[in-house]
């Protein structure tokens, strides 16, 4: 077995060769299945960014939406960053919380900052409906962690956190699946963003004046905070239709501000929970 500090590092890169090799080799065979509902709503109706809707249909080989499938890449840095963040702490016997553990709970945060990037990328890549899973399947694992996480600083149980975070992670995706609308995703991530932000406060209200002594920590949460919200404003503002939106350019600012911008989000969380009581 592979010493506890070399884990985070083994699991980033054994995630990022399964998960992005699949891909290619996927892409450069050809996309199978059918194409998702909003290759067949509006004229360039997925994320504003013009495809060739002959190429879904046939499932060819190829990249439907190079910007808003390539940019994805940018999780590949920021998981990096945090597996290599949390192993420095094990060698270092930090322990200062489970994120700073040798629990493989921490290792599953490396995990689901990389797919967050690199899942999204099945669907702008394919623009088929299976596709549309897989990307809904990454924010779930994402925004399912943090809820779990912070339910576990509230009650620290593993067991509880790993039941929890299966059912949640689970229930997310069969609505996905049974809710035929092209907004079933985002209603069902911002019901899980809504819970988890009334778990946060309720986090700070158990920690009683600890957190504010803890100007840097609550720091990282706001900046965390303005981070996802400017990242949101340009999801918006970038759709089809909507004032940001060319669909022939390759500065789409879904690629290059929402997802990015997740990203930045994700790492921040990292560092407030390194810091976080509980």
């Amino acid at each position: 077995m592979p010493p506890t500090s070399a884990r985070s590092i083994i699991v980033w890169a054994g995630a990022s060769v399964a998960v992005l090799g699949t891909f290619l080799v996927v892409a450069g065979h050809g996309w199978p299945g059918r194409p998702d509902r909003c290759t067949l709503s509006i004229p360039d109706g997925c994320f504003c960014e013009r495809f060739d809707p002959s190429a879904v249909l046939a499932g060819a080989p190829g990249v439907r939406q190079p910007a808003n499938t390539w940019f994805n890449l940018y999780a590949l840095g920021t998981s990096l960053y945090v597996a290599v963040r949390l192993s420095r702490d094990r060698s270092a016997r930090v322990d200062r919380n489970l994120i700073t553990s040798a629990n493989p709970l921490a290792d599953l945060y490396v995990f689901a900052v990389l797919l967050l990037g690199l899942g999204s990328m099945w669907f702008h890549a394919s623009l088929e409906e299976w596709g549309g899973y897989i990307d809904g399947l990454s924010m779930y694992m994402f925004v399912g962690y943090l809820i779990c996480y912070t339910a576990y600083r509230l009650s620290p149980s593993v067991a509880r956190f790993w039941v929890g975070y299966i059912a949640l992670v689970t229930a997310a995706m069969i609505t996905q699946i049974c809710w035929k609308s092209d907004g079933a995703a985002v209603a069902v991530v911002s019901v899980l963003v809504a819970v988890y932000f009334l778990l946060e406060i309720g986090s700070w209200v158990a920690s009683g004046t600890v957190m504010l002594g803890r100007p840097k920590t609550i720091a990282l949460w706001l900046t965390a905070l303005g981070s996802i919200s400017i990242a949101a404003a340009f999801w918006y503002l970038s759709r089809t239709g909507a004032a940001l939106c060319d669909p022939d350019t390759l500065w789409q600012p879904h690629a290059v501000v929402w997802h990015p911008l997740a990203g930045v989000t994700a790492v921040l969380l990292y560092h407030y929970w390194r810091e976080a009581p509980g």
